[in-house]
């Protein structure tokens, strides 16, 4: 089913283009991205601050089941040329081939492998993340904020709402993602905070 599900989104994302909300068939426990009311975070420390950013045109599907957490599956694609920052100028260093380099590296890719419950409501989920050239295993501490009616009935009849949220760092690189050279001159720090706050439908 992993593999089906790849090969769905890939083939609508690839024709619909990037930050468009997936379209697949919908099956019992399967979410799509709300991106209107989804975010993805980052920052990176620049000599004794922080520079946050974010990207803001990404796509993805979710399979959960609260009775079965363990057997939800994630899978997500970031636009790269979506990174924002505020300021025009880095953005577009940021999406050369000293970091992201978007016009080899279009997207960033993350597909689970697999689930582990902890305590509580969260789930910690490891799978495989590709930036640039690189696809490294990650593990994602990820919180299951509820699943609840959409309040708007008339205009969301009968929609449910599942919220997520995450917040975990890696290694820029290990992607490949900047100059080792300016960590060693106190220019900019090698962790990425990434905050993942999503909204997913589910009709």
């Amino acid at each position: 089913m992993r593999y089906f599900l790849r090969i769905v989104v890939l083939t609508f994302f690839c024709i619909l283009g990037p930050g468009v909300l997936l379209a697949a068939e919908k099956a019992s426990g399967q979410w799509d991205i709300d991106p209107e009311h989804s975010s993805i975070g980052f920052r990176v420390r620049h000599i004794v601050g922080y520079v946050p950013g974010v990207f803001s045109r990404f796509s993805g599907q979710v399979e959960y089941d609260a009775a079965m957490p363990e057997k939800s599956q994630f899978y997500f694609l970031i636009d790269s040329s979506s990174v924002h920052t505020g300021v025009p100028a880095r953005d577009e260093h940021l999406r050369s081939p000293d970091f992201l380099d978007v016009e080899r590296s279009p997207r960033m890719i993350f597909s689970s492998k697999n689930v582990v419950r902890e305590d509580g409501d969260i789930l910690v989920v490891t799978g495989d993340l590709t930036i640039r050239d690189v696809t490294a295993e990650v593990r994602v501490p990820l919180q299951v904020l509820g699943i609840a009616g959409h309040p708007v009935k008339d205009k969301m009849p009968g929609v449910r709402v599942l919220g997520l949220h995450a917040a975990f760092s890696i290694n820029r690189l290990d992607f490949h993602v900047g100059s080792e050279e300016w960590t060693r001159m106190g220019l900019m720090g090698e962790a990425i905070d990434l905050t993942i706050d999503m909204e997913l439908l589910q009709r």
